[in-house]
């Protein structure tokens, strides 16, 4: 997922709506703030948050854009929408005309694109309807950098999600978490398998890629009983839920694997991930009626 870092983000001085209810000035906005706002703009969103739960990510669709809201802190915003990719020089232009936006390029293998970004900073005080405006005015900067762009679609160049592939790169998966919004964190153990760690449905999930030619994904849960655990996998075709016991805890884990040595595509693969974000929410809804105390 492409997410820069905040150097710095802009302040945008404009005139507040007229509503009484807009008057008020905040210099400091938390996230149910935002919330508010953009229910009351009637904007339907997605939450996520950083692992951390430091940072909080709104994505939402405005007419066609895919955009995401990103709370930095209580002081900073940003707006941002992913677009095909265009010459650096097309990029630094738009720079050079604009007044409140910023893009940027970028390139994800051989995949080029561009994200078009607005930040607000409140620090300074802005009222409920200048952080409305913030919203309404990105709508504008949409459509500008569309017609840009030749009124292409926005969002990378389309790719080919049935291309067979020999060997699953890492940096390939990396990609197709990008193109899903997925923030992730990546290392690499001393046996060279690669894991990638995010969260799904409100729980952790770690990816590992086993030199290509193996990929299994898992989230770990508290203890269950042998039966439990043996009854799920009674119950369920595509996963397994095995019991371990590290060194010093014992817990239980909701795996899945993906064989990769006859090709696989990135459709497959993502299929795969999406797919295993619905059974760990289904698998952490037995674990809790298991543990719910009976009812006398």
């Amino acid at each position: 997922m492409f997410r820069l870092t905040l150097a710095a983000v802009i302040f945008i001085a404009v005139v507040p709506f007229t509503q009484a209810q807009d008057d008020k000035v905040f210099r400091a906005l938390t996230p149910e703030a935002a919330e508010k706002i953009l229910r009351d703009l009637k904007i339907e969103f997605v939450k996520s948050s950083a692992k951390k739960g430091d940072e909080h990510y709104y994505d939402f669709k405005r007419d066609a854009y895919k955009v995401r809201l990103t709370w930095f802190s209580p002081t900073e915003l940003m707006l941002d929408c992913v677009f095909r990719g265009m010459p650096i020089d097309k990029v630094n232009g738009w720079n050079a005309t604009t007044r409140v936006s910023r893009a940027s390029h970028h390139k994800d293998g051989n995949t080029e694109l561009t994200i078009l970004e607005y930040g607000l900073d409140i620090s300074g005080g802005a009222t409920e309807g200048t952080i409305k405006q913030f919203v309404l005015r990105y709508d504008e900067e949409l459509r500008k950098y569309e017609k840009l762009l030749g009124g292409a679609a926005p969002g990378p160049v389309a790719v080919n999600e049935d291309a067979i592939l020999a060997e699953v790169a890492t940096d390939k998966i990396e990609g197709i978490l990008k193109s899903q919004k997925i923030t992730f964190t990546k290392k690499v153990n001393n046996a060279g398998v690669a894991m990638l760690d995010f969260e799904m449905n409100g729980h952790n999930v770690r990816l590992y890629n086993f030199n290509g030619k193996d990929l299994m994904i898992d989230a770990h849960f508290k203890k269950l009983a042998l039966d439990d655990a043996n009854g799920y996998n009674l119950s369920r075709k595509f996963v397994r839920v095995v019991n371990y016991k590290g060194k010093d805890v014992e817990y239980t884990a909701l795996e899945c694997n993906l064989d990769c040595e006859a090709g696989v595509s990135e459709g497959m693969i993502r299929h795969w991930i999406n797919t295993f974000g619905e059974d760990v929410r289904h698998f952490a809804e037995y674990t809790k009626k298991l543990q719910a105390p009976e009812k006398k």
